[in-house]
């Protein structure tokens, strides 16, 4: 099962394995608050800049992203996931709020729980 969160939010004990999935570590968050870091897993800056900047709309930025992510097949999640410690349930964890539909975690969790 994979679950998204705010990296902000308290941890709890159904949030599993927990993975941020940023290009760089968000200010204030203390390393204990996170199992694994994979930066690969980000947007990346010029991306990230577009979208932020109003230069792209959301379509165009789930486009981009998925994109980015091709030369990172989901499969490497799965397979990194596994070999971390073979929990079943991980939480994706980005500095957006979970209310926010527009973070790349939501659309990293349909790349991987897709195919």
């Amino acid at each position: 099962m994979i679950k998204t969160k705010c990296v902000r939010e308290p941890a709890s004990p159904d949030d599993g394995l927990r993975v941020l999935v940023t290009n760089g570590w968000p200010r204030g968050v203390a390393r204990h608050h996170v199992d694994v870091w994979w930066p690969q897993l980000g947007p990346s800056a010029e991306l990230l800049a577009d979208w932020r900047r109003g230069i792209i709309t959301w379509e165009e930025y789930e486009e981009r992203y998925e994109a980015e992510m091709c030369s990172l097949p989901a499969r490497i999640l799965r397979e990194g996931i596994s070999r971390e410690d073979g929990r079943v349930v991980i939480t994706l964890l980005c500095v957006e709020k979970e209310d926010d539909p527009h973070c790349h975690r939501h659309i990293l969790k349909a790349m991987i729980e897709g195919g």
